[in-house]
């Protein structure tokens, strides 16, 4: 791996840690800082999709209606693979206690997650998200 593209990857990092953090405090603008106006996310409840900056900010009143702050979006595993202009990242996450209506999630569940990320006038920007959980059936 290249100097430049380690840099990239750290920046990278560095930028989902803070993302991650901010959801953990319920910190809506700190949330949306580093998207773009036209993202795209895929998430685990409806809508099938999410588009806009607009859009993606309405979808947190769902989860922190669940979650206290400080127990969600802990990043267990994160792998970034970062170009000159593109990058995308992949993680395994955990909400802890209380993240979801459902009974069974009741001490916390982990999920996936995959963001792409555009270089905007030498700033990574999440471009697009996409939560996950492994289908049961």
């Amino acid at each position: 791996m290249s100097e430049h593209a380690n840099i990239e990857e750290t920046r990278i990092k560095a930028l989902l840690e803070t993302w991650a953090d901010a959801v953990r405090r319920h910190d809506v603008p700190a949330i949306l800082a580093h998207h773009e106006p036209d993202m795209v996310m895929f998430d685990l409840p409806p809508p099938l999709q999410c588009r806009g900056i607009e859009a993606y900010e309405r979808t947190w009143n769902l989860l922190f209606r669940y979650h206290q702050p400080g127990t969600a979006f802990d990043i267990q595993e994160l792998s970034v693979t970062a170009g000159q202009d593109v990058a995308f990242a992949v993680a395994i996450m955990r909400c802890g206690p209380d993240s979801s209506s459902n009974p069974a999630d009741k001490e916390g569940f982990q999920f996936r997650l995959t963001v792409g990320l555009r270089k905007v006038d030498g700033d990574w920007r999440i471009a697009h998200e996409h939560h996950s959980i492994p289908a049961n059936d």
